[in-house]
């Protein structure tokens, strides 16, 4: 029999759904059919409870080792053109079209006269930074016009020639604007802008030359997102439609290979950065910036191109956080362009930092700086700098020729690099994954992570808790625990941070005092506590880190969660696996089950 076959409840990150994530064992628990019914099986027996509040803003990296966010098509009934919230102005809506994708889903949009369009309102789908989308096709009119009016500010306008998908004008008042050939004369056209007060979005038929007549045009699949590009069609109906990290889902995070899933569980962080990706808004000093200019760690050609100018000046772009505590980290993911003279990225808190792009190592620092980089595929690098020091929320990211070169050097005229989602977390030491923002800061809740009601996958005379884990930080309170939903009667274990240790593995309850601190920040560890009246053991990756022949085992235990047991302490890091056992397994199969 396989060790792992012992178990009560076994739990490898990989089947999910929002608010819940899925054991292995016990056997007959796992995620709802195509019918969503999950018919007979029994769900609610000793899965974990899952809870991230109410905010979408949690990313992951999935299997393909790509940033993924919440994704939403905020407009509602997307494809249903006769139904509020769209309206009519001087045009007719008929449905049952050929359209792009073999259906018949397309619309034929006729105005009676020239100057008729088919409009719906802003409410919260067209705020921020967005990208509103659309499948059009030629009628008797062989162009469109996209137009979003707004208050206050310039309006958006986009016209496309949908006999060869040309700009029929030049666009006004976007950030950027893409067209995709389909084939069979369609169309997919794209919009990208920040407007500040729109009033309404508005479709028109128009000429070759951009000017609005009377006429037909075939639509399809219209989507407002908050992103830089148009992503995969949603659709929706009555409600928005929503895909990617869901609220509340449990993330399954993985390497930029693609490999290592792991349950990622973090605390509650805000990114300062009203905008993370739109470099646009940024202060720009000593060159260009230009929009979706190359694939960014999200798989998508969303990132931005910083190219010198030949002036001798800082070459570089700022932006002001709304941050108020010292002791700050920053982060951005960079790349080098192709062609590149100078080759070092810059980050500048008050105290400035040399990132080396083009061999991937860090270089010199100035002040109390401490930076770091990892790898995250395709020849980029997400760059950490945290300032201890720092009151000060702003940033400047630039170039220079040479590690702990100067800012303000005569430029090449060249492509510089590539840059993508900035973040600023604030009075904290480590970073934690990217938050995307499109205007306005945004927080994401803590994650919470609990099976309560399973005192029969519990040992309660003897067990074994097993988990494989690495900690993301080092500081007072971040366990996981077996108990009775309190801190009374529990077996626990975690990270915390200690003078004089970088950190320190502890066990608490049953089991007082001991530690164990052979390990660092982020390093993969196999742990095991066995449990039985006067016969304890803890195993750390295949060796005994200590035993007792004293203590004993109380009370009902009742509750398995990544926390000390009460509901707070949430663990924070990444759990690959965890099981129980409802024995004291023997000291050698503790030593197999936690070797790496």
């Amino acid at each position: 029999m396989a060790l792992i076959d012992k178990a009560s409840l076994l739990m490898v990150p990989s089947t999910y759904e929002a608010g819940k994530l899925y054991n292995v064992l016990p056997s007959g628990n796992r995620a709802p059919d195509s019918t969503d019914k999950n018919s007979g099986y029994d769900q609610t027996r000793a899965d974990f409870d899952f809870d991230r509040g109410s905010n979408a803003a949690a990313t992951r990296v999935n299997a393909a080792g790509l940033i993924e966010k919440y994704r939403e098509n905020r407009f509602t009934q997307s494809n249903n053109f006769s139904t509020s919230p769209w309206t009519s102005s001087g045009t007719t809506e008929t449905s049952g079209q050929s359209g792009y994708d073999g259906t018949s889903d397309a619309w034929l949009l006729n105005a009676a006269s020239a100057g008729g369009y088919l409009y719906r309102g802003p409410s919260s789908s067209l705020s921020g930074v967005s990208t509103v989308s659309i499948y059009a096709k030629k009628g008797t009119a062989d162009g469109v016009r996209l137009r979003l009016p707004a208050s206050g500010s310039t309006d958006a306008n986009v016209y496309i020639n949908l006999i060869d998908g040309s700009d029929a004008k030049s666009a006004t008042g976007v950030i950027s604007h893409k067209v995709t050939s389909l084939g069979t004369g369609w169309y997919r056209i794209q919009m990208t802008f920040n407007v500040i007060s729109p009033i309404d979005f508005r479709i028109f038929p128009a000429n070759s030359s951009g000017s609005v007549v009377a006429g037909t045009i075939f639509i399809q699949d219209t989507q407002s997102e908050s992103s830089l590009v148009a992503t995969t069609y949603l659709n929706s109906g009555a409600t928005t439609a929503k895909a990617g990290v869901l609220v509340d889902q449990p993330r399954i995070n993985y390497d930029a290979n693609g490999n290592n899933g792991a349950l990622l569980l973090e605390p509650q962080r805000a990114n300062g950065f009203a905008h993370s990706e739109y470099f646009g808004s940024w202060n720009l000093s000593g060159g260009t910036l230009t929009a979706n200019s190359t694939t960014s760690p999200e798989g998508l050609k969303n990132a931005y191109l910083y190219t010198e100018d030949t002036g001798t000046n800082y070459h570089r772009f700022a932006i002001t956080a709304s941050a108020t505590n010292s002791n700050k980290v920053f982060t951005v993911y960079a790349k080098l362009a192709n062609g590149a003279v100078n080759k070092f990225l810059t980050v500048d808190n008050g105290p400035t930092a040399w990132f080396d792009l083009e061999n991937g190592t860090i270089g010199s620092t100035q002040g109390s700086v401490v930076i770091s980089m990892e790898s995250v595929g395709n020849g980029w690098f997400r760059c950490i700098y945290h300032n201890p020091a720092s009151s000060n929320g702003g940033l400047f990211i630039g170039i220079a020729p040479s590690n702990n070169g100067l800012g303000n050097h005569t430029g090449s005229g060249q492509p510089a690099f590539y840059a993508f989602g900035a973040q600023c977390e604030d009075n904290v030491t480590y970073p934690t994954s990217y938050i995307p923002t499109y205007g306005t800061a945004q927080t994401r809740a803590a994650d919470s992570c609990r099976v309560t009601g399973a005192s029969d996958v519990i040992g309660q005379t003897e067990g074994t808790i097993f988990a494989e884990i690495d900690s993301s930080q080092f500081l007072t309170g971040s366990y996981i625990s077996i108990s009775d939903g309190g801190t009374s009667n529990r077996q626990i274990f975690g990270w915390e941070a200690q003078s004089g240790d970088s950190g320190v593995l502890r066990l608490y309850g049953f089991w007082n005092g001991f530690s164990y601190s052979s390990f660092s920040r982020g390093q993969k560890i196999k742990v095991a506590l066995a449990y039985k009246n006067n016969d304890f053991a803890l195993y750390v990756n295949g060796t005994q880190a200590g035993t007792n022949t004293s203590a004993t085992i109380s009370g009902t235990l009742s509750q398995f969660a990544f926390n000390s047991g009460s509901g707070s302490q949430n663990y924070q890091g990444n759990a690959y696996q965890t099981a129980l056992f409802k024995e004291r397994l023997t000291n050698a199969e503790l030593a197999t089950l936690t070797t790496l």
